[in-house]
Formats: structure tokens, sequence, C-alpha cells
């Protein structure tokens, strides 16, 4: 599937020298005027030929099964059909390179207030929500929320040609199909108050876990957390708005469905159908995109409000721009000293980057320390895998030890760079006896180094007590299916989703069968269709609320696992999972459950009303669609699943250099700024690296899934096109054929997006993965108490720890070698069931 890259120009983030623009309010329609006038009509232009394309080959097909008598096929017909769908394809990529061209000026825009800001009134959790959240919500909402302007043009241009065709009675169609405006627009409002609500227990529910992430390793062994049932409680009110929200905005494919019967009904009570055309019942054929685009103004409103509140979010980094730029480096005294300061910021870079003042070409001069403080080959087997090593916010990735060595390679190189001394008033707590008398010998040796009287006594006071003993077998881990190997794919899905199905086959065989109650033989009344309407509508809320609110439920158990088990590790993986992973299981899965659940029930109709509409010829015809599909599924599915794994990388980096800035910006206060030019780069650099990852990553995955589902639309319509065929070569009736062609009609309405659901769940099923994975039991581990020693398994190197007292209750005592790990035995480890320890804060370490 590597041809789908060759519609747009290469994929590359190129950082432009200024940005054109100085704020961003006003909407995305007045932000993308600012950004290219030209980019943003041609933008509209295409959003509405895809209505009108759409609309064209409805009208088509009507003309060709609205004449009396046996439907007339002609090779000029087809033709005329497959190109109207071809033009819709090329619509769709020429959407596609616009949006690319919109998503790398905004990427550009964030790029440049990430490397400039200086608004220290910022917290971190906030900055990461800004990555995390918004800059995702304005380059996912830019289609939806121009469709707020292009759909009402395009109502409008279809009322004019239905008036140059049909005169006053085309009108009063369409204007029929217009008095659904009012309930698009109390839909609209009804789910933008409702997604307001919950877009704010978003963001309290990523800042109540990004402090829970930080905090909880700590807290947790203490009962009954406050902080922690705050943080369930808000997960609680999350699910009932939603559940409201399913009710408010998953409706819309049943209102859409059955609602093409009411102009029908309508027409028929003003006795205008028989004067519209010879086929009463193509106003109802009609209505499909009519109605879609319609009822698309309520999702397109609450596009455009969710759009506009989050370029106010990132609007607001505007006030803390540094528009002077960097000072030069600060001229100091070489006699005067720079004071060690083990709380030196660290932000997300490679440890080479870290390094003030120091190019990361040059190595050498890195190398003996790395030696002397052992962190050759603690953290890589060779000096540059030392260098590239990812060091995590806070160094959160590292032992105390090491984060407090790596911070004195810093020190040493921060004090040359403005050539004074290091001075350390420190006793290097943090390492082990030997260690420190080590790593003292080493900068000793340094002639811009020195030590405190303080420091030097506390380090020779310590104690040198060096471990021996045999080695001890590790015992075996348990195995833990919930920890390792986790899987979920489209049969856990559908297992889960099976009631739902069979629930979902009722509203879909109504809604095939409603086109033939516009029949002239069928007279079943008013009052009857709109109960008939009713009752569709009803069925497949009630349903598709079924599906979605189990499936968010029974996550949410396994992320109140995780929450009750959570352990210091990578920040930037937790932040994740608890802002995109969440959102993304309780939005998109929710919703591709429900999406894959109705066109399973509609497929499933399809088939049987081909059945009886052509017999042996119409079941061929099932067959090989849904084998056509299955074989470009196959075809696109990996590709799909590689882009959506890289757009984790992406995140991640774009995470990170939030971090980064925020870091930064908090390091000008400490000795750190006096390199203000160097802290300038670097944040410079981090942020285009950072922001560049993530849109590369980001536009790929758009262009694969965005592809994939307009090829899927295209074969689609060369299905229609061969059930006309059909219709025409069998003579088939008017009840089996009207019946046939409502059937795929439907199943085309919604095929691009549950087709996009089918391969999008496969390539975002990695988020419910990481989900059950951070809910898996992963804090137990065995402990083989022998004698003196206590050996815990699951640490990498398996290490033994001896204590110097071992009983119940008391507080350990663990000793050994730096960098083993000691001081992630208290946040990580809990004990086993045979053999548990309660662990404090007042763990100690020697």
């Amino acid at each position: 599937m590597k041809w789908m890259y060759s519609f747009t120009p290469s994929i590359q983030y190129v950082r432009p020298s200024k940005v054109s623009i100085d704020s961003l309010r006003g909407g995305i329609l007045r932000v993308a005027f600012r950004l290219s006038a030209l980019a943003t009509a041609g933008y509209l232009l295409l959003l509405i030929l895809q209505y009108i394309i759409s609309l064209l080959i409805i009208y088509k097909l009507s003309s060709l099964v609205s004449a009396e008598g046996p439907v007339r096929f002609t090779i000029g017909d087809g033709a005329i059909l497959l190109s109207l769908a071809l033009c819709s394809f090329l619509v769709v990529v020429g959407q596609l390179n616009l949006e690319r061209y919109f998503s790398l000026r905004i990427c550009s825009i964030f790029d440049h207030l990430l490397s400039r800001h200086t608004r220290s009134g910022v917290p971190l959790s906030a900055l990461e929500r800004l990555a995390s959240r918004d800059l995702n919500v304005v380059l996912d909402g830019i289609a939806g929320s121009f469709n707020l302007f292009a759909i009402p043009l395009f109502l409008m241009l279809a009322m004019l040609g239905a008036v140059s065709l049909y005169g006053a009675t085309g009108f009063g169609a369409v204007a029929l199909i217009a008095a659904f405006i009012p309930l698009s627009y109390g839909l609209s409002k009804l789910s933008d108050r409702n997604y307001k609500r919950i877009m704010d227990k978003v963001t309290q529910r990523i800042e109540q876990c990004s402090t829970w992430l930080k905090d909880g390793p700590l807290l947790k062994q203490f009962l009954d957390p406050t902080s922690l049932r705050v943080v369930e409680q808000t997960l609680s009110d999350e699910l009932s708005l939603r559940d409201r929200d399913t009710l408010l905005r998953g409706a819309d494919s049943y209102i859409i469905g059955f609602g093409r019967l009411i102009p029908f009904v309508l027409l028929t009570f003003w006795g205008a159908g028989v004067n519209l055309l010879p086929w009463d019942g193509v106003i109802f054929w009609l209505a499909i995109p009519l109605i879609s685009a319609m009822l698309g103004l309520p999702r397109a409103f609450l596009s455009f409000k969710v759009v506009d509140r989050s370029l106010i979010e990132l609007d607001a980094l505007f006030e803390g721009l540094d528009s002077k730029g960097a000072s030069p480096l600060s001229a100091s005294d070489g006699n005067s000293a720079v004071q060690f300061d083990e709380h030196w910021p660290i932000w997300p870079s490679s440890l080479i980057a870290l390094v003030p003042g120091h190019h990361p070409d040059k190595l050498s001069e890195v190398e003996s320390l790395l030696i002397a403080f052992r962190l050759l080959p603690e953290l890589g087997c060779n000096v540059q895998a030392v260098a590239d090593k990812l060091i995590e916010m806070d160094a959160s990735n590292l032992s105390n030890g090491q984060r407090l060595r790596l911070q004195l390679i810093r020190g040493v190189f921060l004090a040359r760079a403005q050539n004074r001394f290091l001075l350390i008033d420190h006793d290097l707590s943090s390492l082990d006896s030997a260690a420190a008398r080590s790593v003292m010998d080493a900068l000793e040796r340094m002639p811009d180094v020195q030590f405190s009287q303080a420091a030097v006594q506390a380090i020779e006071c310590r104690v040198q007590n060096v471990e021996t003993g045999a080695a001890l077998n590790p015992p075996e881990m348990p195995r833990c299916t919930d920890a390792d190997g986790q899987h979920f794919g489209l049969l856990n899905l559908m297992k889960l989703c099976s009631l739902g199905v069979i629930a979902l086959l009722v509203p879909a065989v109504m809604m095939s069968y409603a086109g033939n109650l516009t029949l002239p033989p069928s007279d079943p009344g008013a009052g009857w269709v709109l109960a008939y309407v009713a009752a569709g509508v009803a069925s497949g809320v009630c349903a598709g609320l079924f599906i979605e609110s189990s499936l968010r439920r029974r996550l949410t158990q396994h992320i109140s696992l995780g929450l009750n088990d959570v352990c210091a590790g990578d920040s930037a993986n937790g932040l994740q999972i608890v802002s995109r992973d969440i959102t993304t299981v309780f939005e998109r899965i929710a919703w591709y459950a429900h999406d894959i659940s109705w066109i399973s029930a509609l497929l499933a109709c399809s088939v049987g009303v081909l059945w009886l509409g052509f017999g042996l010829p119409g079941l061929i015809l099932a067959l090989f669609f849904a084998g056509s599909l299955m074989g470009l599924y196959h075809l696109s599915v990996q590709e799909l699943y590689r882009t959506r794994t890289a757009t984790v990388a992406g995140f991640d980096a774009l995470i990170r250099s939030a971090q980064a800035s925020y870091s930064i910006a908090s390091a000008s206060v400490s000795s750190l700024g006096q390199l203000s030019q160097w802290l300038a780069n670097t944040r410079h650099t981090l942020a285009m690296q950072g922001v560049a990852h993530f849109y590369q990553s980001r536009r790929i995955s758009v262009i694969a899934r965005t592809v994939t589902a307009a090829s899927c639309t295209l074969l689609s319509d060369l299905v229609i096109v061969l059930n006309v065929m059909l219709g025409g070569i069998f003579q088939s009736s008017s009840y089996g054929f009207v019946l046939a062609v409502t059937a795929v009609l439907l199943v085309r309405s919604d095929l691009s997006n549950v087709f996009l659901a089918i391969t999008g769940f496969k390539s975002q099923s990695i988020s419910v993965e990481r989900l059950l994975r951070f809910g898996a039991i992963k804090q137990r581990v065995p402990l083989q108490v022998v004698g003196g020693l206590i050996h815990i398994a699951g640490f990498a190197g398996q290490r033994s720890y001896k204590p110097t007292a071992l009983h119940r209750g008391g507080v350990q005592l663990l000793r050994g070698a730096s960098g083993v790990g000691k001081s992630d035995y208290p946040e990580r480890c809990r004990g086993s069931d045979r053999d548990r320890w309660q662990l404090c804060p007042r763990m100690a370490s020697n």
C-alpha cells in the first residue's frame, strides 16, 4: 500500500523563518484566512464539491429507476456513475493536500511558541495538556470546522438546483427536508453544551492523573488516598457525560436513515408527490445526502466550538513570548565559584545535550568523566550509546545515584563554560561510600573543582561497607498474562459487542425496508409511517448506547487497577495513557465498536435483500462485495497499524518537547541561566525536533487512513453500478429492486466511515492494549529470603539486597553497589503474597 503516499508531496517538516500571525483568536476560519486566503477558499470549494458529487450520484441513480416499467441501463450511464465516483476520490486527495498545508502551518506556530515561551505562570500540567489535547483537537477538527460553512453553501446550491429542475414542487421538497435544520440546531446546542462539560472533565482527569503519576508511588502506601478517590470520581462523572453524548450524537445515523421517510409523508399529505417524479419514493433516495449534510451541522458546529476553545488555550502562550531573544554569555570573574546544585532542571533529551556548553560531536571531553563515574557501562555499552541515551523528565528513568553523577558532570562543564570553578557542598548521599569516594577522587584531580570542608568530612566519615557473598539463583517470576503480551483485536471487540450486533439487526432491517413503504401498492398511512420512524430511531439509539456504555465501563475497571498500582517510571508514557489513550478508548474505540456493529447488521441485511431481489446473481454480487472489502482490508491493515504505532512515538516526542520548554524556561532562574544562549539554542532545537517528529508521523497516518477510506468508497460505487446493471438485466420487480438498491445505498452511506472504523480500530487498538497493560498487576514481585539476604526478581540484572535488620513491620536498610536499583525498590515493590514487606519513605540506602 505504498502507492497511497503518491498523492501527496513529501512529508517533511520545514520551520519557517518567522510566524506570520501573532494571535489564534477569532475561530478557525479567521485563523485559516490569516494563514492563506487562497488555500482556505480552495478547501471550502472542495468540501462543497464532495457534497455535490454525492448528490449527483444519487440523482443519476434515481433517474435510472424512477421510470415506469423495467430498469433501463446503458454503458454511458455506468461511465457517468464511475466518473463521478473517480471525481469524488480526487476531491478527497485535494482536501488531503490542503489539510497538510494547514497542519504544517499550525505545527510551526506551536513550535515557535514552545521555543520562545517564557511565561512562568503556566504550570507543567497545563503545558502538557496544550500539547496532548489542544494541539491535537485543532489538527483533527480542521475539516469538521470548515463544514460549518461548506454545508450551508451546499444546501443553498441544492435548493437552486431543485427549483431549476422541478419548479415549486422541487422547492417544496427541499424545503421539507430543510425542516431538519431546527433539529440539527437543537442537537448541536445540546451536544456542544454537553461536550464542553466533557472537555472540562477531561482537563480535570489529565491534570489529576498527571499529579497522581508523580505522587502515587509514595501516596499509594497509605490507606484510602484522597487524591486517588478524586480521580475515580472524575472518571465516573466523565462516563455519565459520555453516555449522554452517545444519546445526543450517536442517534444521527438512525435519524438520517429513518428521517428520509418524513419528506415523503409530508409530500403525500400535500398531494405533491405525483407531480414531483414518476416514482414518488425518489425523494427517499434524494434525502440521503441532503439529510446527511443537514445533520452534519451539529457535528460541524460542535467541532468548530471545540477547536475555537483549544485555539484560545493555545493563544495564551503568545502572552509570554520572549521578543528580545537570548542574551549573550554573561561575563564573570574567573575566581568566582559556581555552586553545585543537585536540583538543576533536567529536561527530556539525550544525555550529551544536557551537558552545558558542550557540542554533541565532541565526546572525548565527557568520556573520561563517564568512565570515572561508572555511567559507562551502567547506561550503555559504549560512549556513543551513553551519550545518545534518552533522559526523561527530571531523570525519572535513572536511579538517584546516576542522576547525581549526571548533575556533577553538568556542573563541571557549566563552570568551564564560564571560566570559573565548581564548588561542591554536598555529601553525595545518593551513592554508597565506595562510589562516593571514587567520585570525589576523580573530581579532586580536576583543577577547576573544589569540595567544601564540610562535604569532605561528611564523605570521609561514612563507613565503607563492601558486601560479599555468593549470588543466589533468582526465583522464577510467576506467569502473568495480564501484564505481558496483551492483545485486543477485532475478534475481542466483536465478542464484547455480540449482543449489540443482535440488537442492531432490528433497526437495520427496518431501515432497509423503509424504501418499500413509498411504493404505490403500499399505503400504511401517515400515522403508521411516523410510528415506524419513531420505533426505528428508538431501537437504534438504545442498542448503540448499550454497546458504547458497556465497553467504556469494562475498560474503566482496568484504568482504576492501573492507578491503584502506579509506579515510578516513564512519565511521558504514563501521561499518554491517562490523557490520549483513555480519551481514545472512551471516544474513538467506543465509536468504532458502534459503527462496526452497525455495518455488520447492514451487511447481513444487504446480503438477504440482494438474494431476494436478484436470486443467485445477487448473492454472488454480495459475496464479491464482501470479498473485495476483505481484500482491501488485508492489504492496508499492516500499513495502517505501522503508521498508528509511529504516531505514538511522535506524540511522546511532542510531550517531551513541551516538558523541555517548561524546564528550560524555569532553568533561567538557576545558575544554568548564566548560559542563556545555550539554553535558548537547546530549547529551539528540542522544540523543533519534537514537533517535527509529531507532525511527520501524524501526517503519514492521516494519509494512510484517508486514502484507504476513499478507495473503499470507490469500490462501493462500483458495486452500486453492478447492482443497477443486474436490475436492468433481470427485469426485477419494483419491490425487490427498490429493496436491494435501498439496502446498498444505506451500506454505501456508512461504508467509508465504517471501513475506516475497522482499520482505525486495528491501528488504534494499541491504546486499548497499553491501557490493559497499565491496569495489569505489575508490582507484585517475588521475594526470596535466605538468611540475611532479600533477593528480588523483576529488576534488570536481578540484584540481591542485604538488610541490616530483617523483621516484619520494621524499617529495612538496603545495601548494594551503586546503580543496582536501591532507590527503585521502595517505589516499585510491595512484595509478594507470601512475603510482603511494608515500605515507607524512611527507607534508607547505604
